[in-house]
């Protein structure tokens, strides 16, 4: 009955969604997202788009200051066909590429959900969820940005799924797939749920 904002953030768009009264009462989207982190880190740490993506997988975090800021971890150079050179430089630098997306990333959200009336419903929870979600220290920056209280959503659990699919990447297609399977048993009652959910699960697991 208080509300949710579902912040999906996704590799070239964060799209938000409000839920209210178990009803989707607002929809918007950013053209900002995952991509332009990686772009970022690219041009930061003069890294390759493949590279950067790695690193962001690997190590992104937008916490400069935490435990581990001063490990150090290789980059390898833009246009080096010698990876045993790599350069070395602390995990520290690849966060403050980091970071200030993400913060311009919240400000808009922010800014949306107050053009729309939303901006003073602190009871509002946020759920993140998408791909660009899982960076190290993401739910505490969103939560210092937007004044609510945030946490880390990811898809229901499909029997038959692998599990490097159940990560918060795969939010949307599942969720999508679960839908179209639970509108097809309305429309033809009596036939098995368990087992169209297992299809699902299958086909995903197959094709991806």
């Amino acid at each position: 009955d208080l509300g949710t904002v579902c912040v999906d953030m996704g590799a070239g768009v964060t799209s938000i969604s409000i839920f209210q009264n178990n009803a989707m009462v607002h929809s918007d989207a950013i053209p900002v997202g995952g991509w332009h982190v990686t772009s970022d880190i690219a041009r930061g740490l003069t890294t390759s788009m493949r590279d950067a993506e790695r690193l962001k997988t690997l190590f992104g975090s937008v916490v400069p200051g935490d435990s581990e800021s001063q490990d150090m971890i290789d980059v390898p150079p833009l246009g080096e066909r010698d990876a045993s050179s790599p350069n070395h430089m602390p995990r520290e630098a690849l966060a403050e590429v980091v970071r200030p997306r993400l913060e311009e990333t919240f400000e808009l959200i922010r800014d949306r959900l107050e053009e729309v009336g939303f901006g003073g419903s602190q009871s509002m929870r946020v759920v993140l969820t998408g791909g660009a979600s899982q960076l190290t220290g993401l739910r505490e920056l969103a939560s210092s940005i937007l004044g609510r209280q945030v946490r880390l959503g990811g898809p229901p659990a499909v029997h038959g799924l692998a599990p490097s699919m159940r990560g918060p990447a795969f939010s949307t297609c599942i969720g999508l797939l679960i839908l179209a399977a639970r509108e097809g048993l309305n429309e033809g009652k009596g036939q098995d749920q368990g087992g169209r959910l297992n299809r699902i699960g299958y086909w995903i697991r197959d094709n991806f």
